[in-house]
């Protein structure tokens, strides 16, 4: 290729597409990024939804069937029941979209879940006791110590259970995390690759511009400035190439020219 023009040309061109490309690609993994940082925070904004959702529900089982049993108001039976069904839905709605690993954990919760109904509904403030073929007594209930001994255990269970199935959820997202900490670096790398390229390629560019662009100029400006004041052979020391080189001739034919019409002039006198 010849012609310095097209050598600059060519140079900023080539420039231009290293940061077109570098930026396509940024633009993409980014894109890939604000999808997976997404997808990640809403998962773990669910998760931690379904978590309040259903310690919200077995508080609220809790609760009601304290009221029945420790004081023995049995409105709260209907309470009782509403929790229990919200408690069933939260676990079957989760339960849909859970992966596999964790809907071994879901299938527990709902297995305590049926604990915890099997006690509300077989409670009673009286029980009977068959002292022999002919003679029954009616005992009334502990309803303090049934909650104590039989129902919070039950509850414990389930509290238990939930945390833990907030924990596996939680960690089926780390390996997502750690790939969104890779997808950083490849976001990042191709910018901070095209950035040393583009340090280099200046460098470079600079390089070539100073030797074959500005040295040679300033060569042949100070030489013509020496033939001009001091009638000193019009020599310069340069590399010279393309239109620079052109240059050069056409100075030093302009010289030749000036030095053999001032030879004829002093001829002639």
């Amino acid at each position: 290729m010849k012609g310095i023009g097209k050598r600059v040309t060519v140079a900023f061109l080539s420039i231009v597409a290293l940061l077109s490309v570098s930026g396509v690609i940024s633009l993409f993994e980014l894109s890939n990024l604000s999808y997976d940082t997404e997808a990640i925070l809403s998962a773990n904004s669910r998760d931690m939804e379904v978590a309040k959702e259903l310690l919200s529900s077995a508080h609220d089982h809790s609760r009601a069937m304290m009221d029945v049993a420790i004081f023995g108001n049995e409105q709260y039976r209907t309470m009782c029941d509403e929790a229990l069904t919200h408690l069933d839905s939260n676990i079957a709605l989760v339960r849909d979209k859970a992966p596999l690993a964790v809907q071994g954990s879901l299938d527990t919760l709902a297995m305590y879940s049926a604990d915890l109904r099997r006690l509300s509904e077989n409670y009673s403030t009286t029980e009977s006791v068959v002292i022999d073929s002919l003679t029954v007594e009616v005992h009334k209930v502990d309803g303090r110590g049934w909650y104590v001994s039989t129902y919070e255990p039950a509850y414990n269970r389930f509290v238990d259970q939930t945390k833990r199935y907030i924990n596996l959820s939680h960690g089926q997202l780390a390996p997502r995390a750690a790939q969104l900490s890779k997808n950083v670096y490849r976001s990042v790398a191709p910018v901070l690759i095209s950035l040393f390229v583009m340090i280099a390629i200046v460098l470079m560019f600079y390089y070539f511009v100073y030797i074959y662009g500005v040295k040679p100029i300033l060569k042949i400006n100070r030489a013509l400035s020496d033939y001009l004041s001091f009638k000193l052979p019009f020599k310069p020391k340069a590399e010279m190439i393309d239109e620079i080189k052109e240059l050069h001739d056409n100075v030093e034919n302009l010289v030749n020219i000036s030095k053999s019409n001032q030879k004829q002039s002093e001829n002639a006198i």
